[in-house]
């Protein structure tokens, strides 16, 4: 027998036989005891700061914070010196607290502040986190004049270029004097004591990036240099003066506007140099920190009006920021402009199909390809202006960095196609596989790195097309079901929303009774376009990580949605009249019925014989009450009349809309997540995050109610037909 043993926090890598076991602490976990020891061992440490953790972090009365996702008044000294590291601003008045922020490296989290919160949009050209370029942190007085003895061990993170200058960000400073600094814009240096008497440690380091430096000076000798665990510099010159007692700044080089825009993790401060035992041991406890290189996450999106609505209501970067959220990332952004046919650059181009609809009598008719009308097959068909105008916008108007970030391709698109003739599947859907693939090689990638997106089909009811709107939700899930395609469901269940509310299409909603009247039925409402951001994010994330993989987080645990909620698994006949449906749930433990239009019924319906191209009657339900965790009965309005095996069940059919709180739902916003996974307490509550949502929805008119928009990121998931039975699921006359 063997007994392994291992600490707090552990983990154990078993490997192939006849090779060694190795164990060693879990990246993201704070090491506790242990760390203390390290930084304490050496002797002389006067400042430790670690804001990985959340109780490293004191809110601005000095108590220590319980959770992230709240404003941080500084980071508490763990060294025992009681000098917590302060926030600072050079503006006398300056922009308010930074945010104590999760997930920024694995589990691990930081001290900064993100000046735009989704739903508001960045500005053209920025990108997010867009950091506060006046925001430091700042200890008391330090002695570290070149005439003594001291050693410094700082971990930081930038999540993107120095966005309100292009000069260096300034790492660590002191009395207005540069100690170290880091290239923006294209630079790639790591630069000790910039200046004449400089030390060019790096000449590597990228745009996003998570290092952990280790100063050393020994008086009469010069900086020794440690960046990610490699000796960089060895006995470099110091050009402070002998004596320099001064406040030392993290992040920031003490002028206006002078901060580098960068996150904080963890600091600390001997008056000593290290010996190199201790230098040994610091460089074993960073490993704590995931270093080197990191990604940002970019969503490419595409479609019509729908998929340019839901840009314009932050509804993308909303979905951006929780994919980084579950993946680890450090930036994330959305690649997507919305125009029309005479746009030169657009990825969002509105009314307009893949290729021209010929039914339905639609204004605008789409030239994302060019069909030449020739009979000839779609595989051979080649861009039309639409999308030389996808194009353009990808190769010509986004930054190439930001084009190589692009992680996932986002079509909310389907409206116009949704229209055309059940008979026109397979040149649909063959159209659709062309474009994808020349859309992905607009990007030079291919099916198995690059994955896409889709959403099942919304209400469209320009020609009230119910066979063509499951047409496309066939041809949605038939490429989903196809590995070489690399396509992923992420929204099944769309239909519980809204009509558009606008100024010329008013919106009257009663949340209580789900009943609406008004609004433009052609285009989802914002709130339904930002929570479905929010719903697609675990979805999207494990379609990248599929694919390229994460960043700092490389799996997503049990717990956290993988299917897009409940789905319907067995539809058990009891009588003509009464259905029992049984679901099988994602993340949820349990079924909702609204006292809404979900308890009489909305959105079940039977296709009673024939099939979607040759529709039977549509029997729609009357009631549907909840029976047990699993299963609902649905009471329809007529007796069925064709055998169960020629009956299937469709929530919704065609372009039926349920409204928005009026699907039967599963219980996940009462589910307690994984420990470390609480999205909605890391994004839902942060400072900004109500006001931002509240701003996006007054500047279009919308009539939200106050409770979804103080509730973000907290939802139960609505039940929905597995797009593997996008043509219904059949009747059973077993229970």
């Amino acid at each position: 027998m063997s007994v392994i043993l291992t600490g707090s926090g552990g983990k154990v890598v078993m490997a192939a036989p006849g090779r060694p076991m190795l164990a060693g602490p879990l990246p993201a976990v704070a090491s506790g005891s242990s760390s203390a020891l390290v930084f304490s061992s050496a002797g002389g440490l006067t400042g430790w700061w670690d804001a990985g953790v959340a109780a490293g972090v004191l809110d601005s009365t000095g108590l220590p914070l319980t959770r992230f996702g709240v404003s941080a008044g500084s980071a508490a000294d763990k060294s025992g010196s009681a000098t917590p590291l302060t926030v600072w601003h050079a503006a006398t008045s300056g922009t308010g607290y930074p945010t104590a922020t999760p997930r920024l490296n694995g589990l691990l989290g930081g001290i900064g502040l993100n000046m735009i919160v989704p739903p508001t949009l960045p500005a053209s050209g920025q990108q997010l986190p867009l950091m506060d370029p006046d925001q430091g942190l700042v200890s008391g007085a330090m002695s570290l004049g070149a005439g003594a003895a001291w050693t410094v061990f700082l971990v930081w993170s930038r999540p993107n270029w120095r966005q309100s200058s292009t000069a260096a960000s300034t790492l660590l400073s002191i009395g207005g004097i540069q100690v170290l600094a880091v290239d923006n814009n294209s630079g790639g240096r790591l630069v000790l004591f910039p200046g004449p008497r400089q030390t060019v440690l790096a000449t590597t380091i990228t745009r996003r990036h998570s290092h952990a430096v280790i100063l050393r000076n020994t008086p009469g000798t010069g900086v020794d240099v440690w960046l990610d665990a490699t000796q960089v510099a060895t006995a470099a010159p110091n050009p402070l003066a002998p004596s320099a007692a001064a406040p030392l700044l993290f992040l920031h080089d003490g002028t206006a506007g002078g901060g580098a825009e960068c996150w904080f993790h963890e600091a600390a401060v001997w008056n000593n140099a290290l010996t190199i035992g201790g230098i040994a041991a610091v460089l074993t406890y960073e490993t704590r920190w995931i270093l080197g290189p990191r990604k940002g996450i970019q969503v490419l999106v595409t479609g019509q009006s729908n998929a340019g609505n839901g840009w314009t209501d932050g509804a993308w970067h909303l979905l951006a920021q929780g994919v980084a959220w579950h993946l680890g990332a450090l930036g994330f952004g959305v690649v997507a402009n919305y125009g029309d046919t005479s746009s030169r650059a657009a990825t969002c181009i509105h009314g307009e199909g893949i290729y021209p609809v010929t039914s339905g009598g639609l204004p605008l008719t789409g030239s994302f390809l060019n069909n030449p009308g020739d009979g000839s097959t779609p595989s051979t068909w080649h861009l039309g202006a639409d999308g030389l105008a996808v194009q353009t916008w990808i190769q010509s108007d986004t930054a190439a960095e930001d084009a190589a970030d692009i992680a996932v391709i986002l079509w909310p698109w389907s409206e116009d196609d949704s229209t055309r003739l059940y008979s026109e599947k397979a040149t649909y859907e063959a159209a659709a596989r062309q474009f994808l693939s020349l859309e992905r090689g607009m990007l030079s990638r291919s099916p198995a790195s690059l994955p896409q997106v889709w959403w099942s089909a919304i209400p469209f009811p320009w020609n009230n097309n119910d066979p063509g709107t499951q047409m496309q939700r066939e041809v949605v899930a038939d490429m989903a079901a196809d590995p070489t395609q690399n396509v992923t469901v992420v929204l099944p269940q769309t239909s519980d929303s809204l009509p558009r509310c606008i100024g010329g299409a008013p919106l009257v909603y009663d949340p209580v009774k789900g009943i609406w009247s008004g609004g433009d039925n052609s285009h989802r409402d914002l709130p339904d376009n930002q929570r479905f951001g929010m719903l697609a994010a675990p979805l999207v994330a494990r379609a990248i990580l599929a694919s390229e993989g994460g960043d700092t987080i490389t799996a997503i645990p049990a717990g956290i949605p993988a299917a897009g909620g409940p789905m319907v698994i067995h539809v058990y006949r009891q009588s003509n009249t009464s259905l029992i449906i049984t679901v099988h749930h994602d993340s949820g433990t349990d079924l909702i019925v609204p006292a809404t239009l979900a308890a009489v019924g909305a959105g079940w319906a039977v296709m009673d014989g024939g099939s979607v191209a040759s529709p039977g009657t549509i029997v729609t339900a009357t009631a549907c009450v909840r029976l047990n965790t699993t299963q609902v009965q649905i009471t329809l309005s007529q007796a069925l009349v064709n055998p169960s095996a020629s009956c299937r069940l469709f929530y919704p059919y065609g372009t039926a809309t349920m409204g928005r709180g009026n699907s039967v739902t599963d219980n996940f916003s009462e589910v307690t997540p994984p420990l470390g996974w609480n999205i909605a307490a890391d994004l839902g509550t942060a400072p900004g995050v109500e006001a931002a949502f509240v701003a996006s929805a007054a500047a279009l008119g919308s009539t939200t109610p106050l409770d979804y928009i103080t509730t973000p990121w907290r939802f139960n998931i609505p039940v929905h037909i597995p797009m593997a039975t996008a043509s219904g699921v059949q009747l059973s006359d077993t229970p």
